[in-house]
Order: structure tokens, then sequence, then C-alpha cells
């Protein structure tokens, strides 16, 4: 199997207990049956232990939560399993987490999450060009049926809209616009019309519309956001729309559509922005966009809903209608 992988997850390390949030509070944490039965060849304590912490919920196993806290994690936010048995004992959730992975075939792809204030900072801080390594595993793939010939192209298609992004001397809305071509090309379909007016405050009323996880993000998206000058914002909103296109492109395999994942990408980058727009500092940026990621990349319901509504070729939610967002929070 290649694993493909953005070369500064090689370097990624979690905060740990110094970390300002927690991968272990707030949302569900599902167990699969192989952790499950490694847990009862641990210690006699640590067996009795792990079949207390866990519970049956919605038909699936989870790590049970005490006011909203994993029931494994101590007062200093660190994890007794992992500080007793080592990185091994962890379910697959908790041994991934902050990191997506997808598999196509025989490539499996990996991307920590913007939702870890560490990798968020690591990533959106840096003024490099995104670069991304892919290495030979002697791992198996598992059983994955796609259509070849769509995932080549889709693949193809991503490479050219990673240079196209890339590409520094043309400005960031002319890339967004050439992005959007690209899939529309793609998919051969176009959504150039007409669009109605107050495109972007329909977007963050969608956003309201979602489900809410915290009471941060609930915060964020009532109050107002005053512009102010942002001279990082090319290169913080070329690196955010690589990483979207990294994390959605490819899932046209599978729906049979790219131009929706496409659009999802520039969508998640118009919407930072405009919850942003008030943000000084990068840092403070890291804080809006982590809220976001875990908000809704975390959500497999939010996704879908953004998923449904960006598959209209028309209105608020076409490409026309994204470009003109993007034209508002300039």
């Amino acid at each position: 199997m290649k694993i493909c992988r953005p070369v500064q997850d090689m370097v990624f390390r979690c905060l740990a207990d110094g970390c300002p949030d927690t991968c272990c509070a707030g949302w569900e944490i599902p167990v699969d049956e192989e952790s499950a039965a490694r847990w009862q060849k641990l210690p006699p304590e640590w067996r009795d232990r792990m079949v207390e912490a866990t519970e049956w919920s919605s038909g699936e196993r989870q790590l049970k939560r005490h006011h909203g806290r994993c029931v494994l994690l101590n007062e200093r936010n660190l994890c007794e399993l992992y500080a007793a048995c080592g990185i091994d004992a962890l379910c697959r959730t908790c041994h991934l987490h902050p990191r997506f992975v997808a598999e196509y075939g025989g490539l499996r792809e990996i991307m920590p999450g913007l939702s870890c204030p560490a990798w968020a900072e690591l990533y959106l801080m840096s003024d490099e060009k995104v670069t991304f390594i892919t290495e030979e595993s002697d791992e198996l793939p598992a059983y994955n049926e796609i259509d070849a010939s769509l995932f080549y192209r889709l693949k193809k298609a991503r490479e050219k809209a990673f240079d196209l992004l890339q590409d520094r001397s043309i400005p960031l809305d002319k890339r967004i616009d050439a992005l959007l071509a690209l899939a529309e090309a793609t998919d051969g379909v176009s959504e150039r019309g007409d669009v109605p007016q107050s495109v972007l405050s329909a977007y963050i009323r969608k956003l309201r519309q979602l489900e809410i996880l915290t009471p941060q993000w609930r915060e964020l998206l009532q109050r107002s956001h005053p512009s102010v000058p942002q001279p990082w914002r090319e290169t913080v909103g070329e690196r955010l729309l690589i990483y979207y296109v990294f994390r959605f492109w490819l899932r046209g395999v599978y729906s049979g559509k790219v131009l929706p994942w496409a659009k999802l990408a520039v969508w998640s980058c118009i919407s930072a922005f405009a919850l942003a727009a008030d943000c000084e500092t990068r840092e403070e940026f890291c804080e809006v966009i982590r809220l976001y990621s875990k908000e809704i990349e975390h959500n497999t319901e939010n996704v879908d809903a953004l998923y449904r509504v960006l598959c209209r070729h028309s209105g608020r939610y076409s490409v026309a209608g994204l470009l003109k967002a993007w034209e508002k929070i300039k």
C-alpha cells in the first residue's frame, strides 16, 4: 500500500497536557471491535476498568463520558490508559486522532485535522508551499472497490489543482475561480448563472442551522465581524484551500461528482474568512478555523448537509454564488 501525507505531518507532535483544548471531550469516541478484544488481554485491573469504561449507544460501542469528558481523561487532560499501557492500547479512533484517513484502493491518504491546536499552528503559520510525501508500506490494502479510471482522472486533476492554487503570481481570487472551473470541466457542468443577493449572510445562516457542539462556536456565529486588514490572507487562504482539496477532492470517486467537493473546499475557506474578518493576527485566525474544523469536519451529519446543498447547480450555492461570496470578503 502507498501512504500519502503532508511533509509536515512527519514533525507533528501532540501538545499533551500543554494543549489549550483536548481531543477527549465534547464528542463521542467509538470503539472498534479489534480494540475491545485487545483490551481483554490487558492486566486484570485494566481489563476490568475498560469493561466499565465502555457502553453501547446508538448501536455502537463507545467510551463513556462524564460531563462531556472521556472517563479515562485525568485532571491534567492526559489519557490514563495511554500512560499505563502505551499507545498500542488505544482504540483506533484515539490512535489516529487528530488525523483523517481515507483509502482509495491501494492508496491511503492521511491529513491531521485543523481541529488540533498543534496542527493548526504548524500548518497555518507556515509560508512555505504545501508538499506531500508518498511512501510504500508493507501493509496490504483492504478491499476497496473503486472505479480505477475515474480515480486516476480525479487524482491527475487534483495535482493540477494543487499547482494552480500555489501559483503565487496569480491573485487568490483568480486561483479560486480557476479551481472551480477545473472541477466544472471535470464533471462536465457549468454553474455561472445569476445568483440572489445576500449570499454571504445566507452562508452564515446555514452554519447556524447545522449541529453545534461547543458554546464557543455558537458565540462566534452570533457576533458581528467587522473587517480589518489581514496581510497574511492570501498565504493562509492558499494553504487552507490545499488542505480542503486534499481532504475532499478524491471523494468524488465514490459520489461520481467532484464539483460539490471542490465547492465545499471553497465554501469552507469563505466561511472561515467571514468568521475571522475581525482577526488581526494569524494566531487568532488559527483559533477560528480550529473551531470550524471541530464543528464541521468532524461531524458527518454537518458535512453531508453541506454536500447536499453544494450539489445545487444554481442559486447561492452554485459556483457563481461562491465567487460572489468571496468578492464580499476580499
